[in-house]
């Protein structure tokens, strides 16, 4: 009996995992791809990449004090040498899964000039933020995240530039 109710559990935290993650849908980008990266970052790859990171440094400080509450971070970027690389259709696979009441999307960016479009979205469960869906989108290239965990919104800012993530605009409390 014993061994059936661990089972049970695990797949119960499994299933609660992978709800806060999406599939990114974008495999078939990386043969039209010019450049491509993958990164999948889970709980002990980012302790691991924390040691590199120098605790007296002011920015690097806050990344590692930021990533531990974050289970995984799962980026796919790709570039391409001519626009339409990519279609609208792409980030609407990923949209369709960012669905109300989990996700919402809480900040939306598009420059005209540079026609450069960041969307972020949120996964709140029982009034804590645990998941972000980065969408970043420019003629030539996308990016898409997910950051999985527990995450303080007021400093994920910080976590942009560093893991592959793209630059994300402060997000300040109501």
């Amino acid at each position: 009996m014993r061994p059936m109710l661990t089972l049970a559990l695990g797949g119960a935290l499994a299933a609660t995992l992978w709800a806060q993650q999406f599939k990114f849908n974008l495999d078939h980008l990386s043969s039209k791809a010019s450049d491509s990266f993958d990164v999948s970052l889970n709980t002990s790859m980012l302790q691991f990449a924390a040691k590199f990171l120098d605790g007296k440094d002011p920015d690097e400080a806050k990344v590692k004090k930021l990533i531990v509450g974050i289970e995984g971070i799962y980026i796919k970027s790709f570039e391409f040498k001519q626009e339409g690389g990519y279609a609208r259709a792409d980030l609407d696979r990923v949209r369709t899964q960012l669905k109300a009441p989990e996700w919402s999307r809480i900040v939306g960016i598009k420059s005209g000039g540079e026609s450069e479009n960041i969307e972020v979205w949120v996964r709140n469960e029982r009034g804590k933020v645990t998941g972000v869906a980065i969408l970043a989108s420019e003629p030539k290239q996308l990016t898409v995240c997910n950051l999985v965990g527990n995450i303080h919104l007021e400093s994920l800012s910080d976590l942009g530039g560093h893991f592959g993530l793209p630059d994300i605009p402060k997000v300040k409390k109501k």
